[in-house]
């Protein structure tokens, strides 16, 4: 064991001398009751397809009963207090979706103000309209139907990043993730990845990735033969998630299916998940990784390192959008990319397409949700509509009732139809270009851009330096791996090493930030150097700095974080 690991350890087992805590315990075993009937029957292709298209063609009428039952008939739903705003009632909506269909309803509502913004949804501004003030928080966009009573329906627990703000808490009912299975089954299909060796390197709990992802290959019968995680378990002194984890590794003895529990892999030993690959690869069946994109690109410089032969290999990749940089990176080991969005409010939003023209572009999951381009920035483009994307849920069972809800990504929008397995179920809405301009991603974590600057600011003034002797420059190296430089103004009063210091130990006070803090220090991704501060447009001071604008400025001392 390293020195550090050890220490986090002792440290660990220090804090854990605490009271057990009962109620969140009995609350787990609450909702977990559902597992084993929701592993017993097995979801087949056949079955996905079906239930997917049957899905698809009640498209219209699912989503009036779903704003009928969560919307129009809670009454105090923020969101039938803004329909009312807005005049719209029950019977106005449906007459709009009988009419155009529910895109261009959605697409009205939004034009007349009924919408949510991100920072609305996450509750850090009040919902303001001409006449209406609203104060809203995450809870109140909870499904009603899985609080209460209703959680005898069970399901998995858990909670945005928190990257813009404080994490949204999301409950994911095992009725979801059985749906959420069958359009991961059409996207295995259509790759021909149903039968291929699998092995993550997401997350252990208490994160929500690799235990979501870990469910629903567990319902079609084909989890992952190794699931490494890039974040060591919790410790006895992690409160509920400390036996969160270990309810889930009991599960897994006695419910063979789960397939494997998480096994700690820090981000400098990629190499074992690079022989991992090359020892399952066959000429007729790849072996798949699921990863971050960051990641990928770590496995990729492994394995040209060590000499190893990754042709043919698939990644399924999300968490940070797959630029052409990182595309030919991972092309030039032989692997072959393709991209999934999903966000921890919606669960899984589309995968890649196999037959695309653009190497980007994704099958929206069109069966669960409706997504539209909106905003004050939104444009209409060759093929679609690009601005930003604004959610809807079509399902009684998803996790949060959202209505043109902003989770704040862009992306290009368009509709096709298509011969892979998606396209011929009826998933004809694309997405193809998602990034989120409002939020720093790394190594698969992401941090609202103010969020992050404003901890940056507290511990450079903290140090005696002035709030305006830095900026955040987001890059990326010749691989297409994001980088992140605090860059510290020549003649602020601080030194780099001490801000470095200082940002690490105040990461873990940002919701998502003490991942983000291991994570981003294990990878050193994240440098504070010395450079001249780059200015705006007009000279005014900008805090984040995008990638492509720091070129020019000159070298200076870096310190990785």
């Amino acid at each position: 064991m390293s020195g550090r690991r050890a220490a986090e350890g002792a440290e660990r087992e220090g804090a854990g001398r605490q009271a057990t805590p009962w109620r969140e315990l009995a609350d787990l075993a609450w909702r977990s009751a559902g597992l084993p009937g929701f592993l017993r029957r097995r979801l087949g292709i056949a079955e996905a397809a079906a239930a997917v298209a049957e899905r698809v063609r009640r498209r219209e009428a699912r989503f009036l009963r779903s704003v009928d039952r969560l919307v129009f008939g809670v009454r105090r739903s923020p969101l039938r207090r803004l329909l009312a705003w807005a005049g719209c009632e029950a019977g106005d909506l449906r007459r709009m979706v009988e009419a155009d269909g529910v895109e261009a309803a959605l697409a009205c509502l939004h034009a007349a103000g009924v919408f949510v913004s991100a920072d609305e949804f996450r509750g850090r501004v009040d919902l303001v309209r001409p006449g209406l003030r609203l104060a809203v928080e995450p809870r109140n966009f909870d499904n009603p139907l899985l609080s209460g009573v209703a959680r005898l329906a069970g399901g998995v627990g858990g909670a945005t990043s928190g990257s813009t703000g404080r994490g949204v808490p999301v409950r994911y009912s095992w009725r979801f993730l059985a749906a959420e299975a069958a359009d991961e089954a059409l996207l295995l299909h259509s790759h021909g990845l149903q039968e291929a060796p699998l092995a993550f390197w997401l997350p252990g709990p208490p994160g929500i990735a690799g235990l979501h992802n870990l469910l629903v290959h567990a319902k079609l019968g084909c989890p992952p033969q190794r699931w490494y995680s890039p974040s060591p378990a919790p410790g006895s002194g992690d409160g509920p998630a400390f036996w969160a984890d270990r309810g889930w590794r009991a599960a897994r003895r006695c419910l063979p299916a789960l397939g494997p529990a998480p096994e700690w892999l820090p981000l400098e030993r990629a190499a074992e998940v690079a022989r991992w690959l090359a020892v399952f690869r066959r000429p007729a069946r790849p072996a798949v990784l699921k990863c971050f994109a960051s990641a990928a690109l770590r496995v990729a410089g492994a394995a040209a390192a060590a000499g190893l032969d990754l042709t043919g290999c698939v990644v399924l990749a999300g968490g940070e959008p797959l630029t052409a940089r990182r595309r030919e990176f991972l092309a030039r080991a032989g692997l072959r990319v393709y991209g999934r969005y999903a966000a921890t409010e919606t669960g899984f939003v589309g995968g890649a397409c196999p037959l695309a023209a653009e190497a980007g572009e994704m099958h929206l999951y069109g069966d669960r949700l409706a997504v539209i381009a909106a905003g004050s920035g939104a444009t209409e483009a060759a093929g679609g509509n690009q601005g930003v994307l604004a959610f809807t849920s079509l399902s009684l069972a998803a996790p949060k009732v959202l209505l043109n809800v902003e989770l704040g990504d862009h992306g290009m929008l368009g509709r096709r139809p298509c011969d892979c397995s998606l396209g011929q179920a009826g998933l004809v809405w694309r997405v193809s270009g998602v990034h989120s301009p409002a939020k720093i991603a790394a190594e698969g974590v992401k941090l609202g851009d103010l969020d992050f600057t404003r901890l940056v600011e507290a511990a450079v003034t903290t140090l005696g330096g002035s709030p305006d002797d830095f900026q955040i420059w987001l890059d990326e190296s010749a691989s297409g791996a994001s980088r992140l430089t605090v860059a510290l103004a020549p003649q602020a009063a601080v030194e780099p090493e001490a801000l470095r210091r200082a940002v690490r130990e105040r990461l873990p006070g940002l919701p998502g930030g003490a991942l983000a803090a291991q994570l981003w220090f294990d990878a050193g991704v994240l440098n504070v150097e010395r450079r001249p501060l780059l200015s705006g447009p007009g000279g005014k001071m900008r805090r984040v700095v995008p990638s492509g604008e720091t070129a020019t400025a000159g070298a200076g001392a870096s310190h990785a974080l």
